[in-house]
């Protein structure tokens, strides 16, 4: 969880800030040459990064954020810029879940060694609870024989037109094809990410009314012994494009989607491609499916370089299955063979499977 990231959002985007600023705000120092004024924070934190052996239900931190300006005037007039933008905030800022920040009081220094007319400085310090009710511990693994997770559909069908798939796997070397994930109604109206494997693609494929509309990346991802991130965005309604991105990095979109997408979902799966065959070899994590085309930023959000993170602020999230965890609040372990939703709609089945496809292996 990186705070500073959330705090460097939130003092971006706001406009008296970035009026005054720019993009000039930096983390722990600003380099020398930069021009006044500017804005430096300091975070501190007592809770571990990364991986947790157990579910916390609220982290705290405090941060210190200091404008530093050529007068004092302009040190009062940026300091009440960032106090505006900072206190009593909430929300989902960079994956951060905060739950609200609280101003706790200023400094006023003047530093009359930087230079013939000296800096002045505004510190104003901050206490931060941040939401962080999530565990990523297990993941599935799928033989490449014969595994699969089935799913319900219940509600599915809003994603037909306009939704993502956003995924994180693990690819062992394999001679066949795998899909990740499926959404079937017909042969002639379904919507998959798999790897293709005679060409080595991994492949978002769009079909609807018997028209095939691809997007495809090419990286090198079979057996590199890697987590990666995949999202797939389609919009056959306004946007008429699919999209396929890799850790958080959009790889390829496909305008001019054709067809129209008829009936409803008949079935779903995760690890094959829900005809009986096309199976999975290697490890899948974090599935999510939302009922819109997710934006650049919101991918990038999901990747989080590199760490999974609680989606579920998001808007428009239709499932959401932790293969392998218990919950986002709960045991730290599914109880097999059921993979819950975590939205409540549609818990997965695994089949052919046992337990101990339920793997402490994970991104991290």
């Amino acid at each position: 969880m990186d705070i500073g990231k959330a705090i460097y959002k939130i003092l971006h985007d706001n406009i008296a800030v970035e009026s005054m600023v720019g993009t000039r705000i930096a983390p722990n120092v600003m380099k020398q040459t930069s021009p006044f004024p500017f804005i430096i924070y300091d975070v501190s934190t007592d809770t571990p990064e990364g991986q947790k052996d157990s579910v916390a239900l609220l982290d705290t931190a405090t941060v210190m954020v200091s404008a530093y300006c050529k007068t004092y005037a302009e040190a009062s007039k940026l300091a009440n810029y960032i106090r505006t933008a900072l206190d009593r905030v909430n929300g989902v800022y960079n994956a951060v879940n905060i739950q609200a920040i609280d101003f706790d009081g200023y400094d006023d220094v003047f530093d009359d060694m930087s230079g013939s007319d000296g800096i002045y400085r505004k510190s104003l310090n901050f206490n931060i609870r941040i939401i962080n009710s999530f565990n990523n511990i297990y993941s599935t693994h799928f033989d490449g024989v014969d595994d699969y997770v089935a799913l319900g559909v219940s509600g599915m069908s809003s994603v037909k037109n306009t939704g993502s798939i956003s995924a994180w796997f693990k690819l062992e070397t394999t001679s066949a094809s795998g899909d990740i994930m499926r959404l079937y109604e017909d042969a002639n109206n379904n919507i998959r990410i798999f790897y293709h494997n005679p060409s080595s693609e991994l492949r978002l494929a769009y079909k609807a009314g018997g028209t095939t509309t691809l997007a495809i990346l090419t990286d090198a991802i079979e057996g590199d012994g890697n987590w990666h991130h995949v999202a797939g965005t389609w919009d056959n309604n306004s946007g008429d494009a699919v999209a396929i991105y890799l850790d958080g990095v959009l790889k390829q979109s496909t305008s001019g989607v054709g067809g129209t997408f008829t009936g409803s979902f008949s079935t779903a799966s995760i690890g094959n491609n829900a005809d009986g065959d096309s199976y999975w070899l290697g490890n899948i994590d974090e599935v999510t499916l939302f009922n819109k085309e997710l934006s650049s930023t919101e991918v990038t959000s999901l990747y989080n370089d590199g760490l999974p993170f609680n989606p579920v602020p998001l808007d428009n999230l239709k499932g959401y299955w932790k293969m392998g965890d218990g919950g986002i609040v709960g045991d730290p372990i599914a109880t097999y063979p059921t993979i819950p939703d975590e939205t409540g709609n549609n818990d997965g089945t695994m089949t052919n499977m046992t337990s101990t496809d339920f793997v402490a292996n994970v991104a991290e």
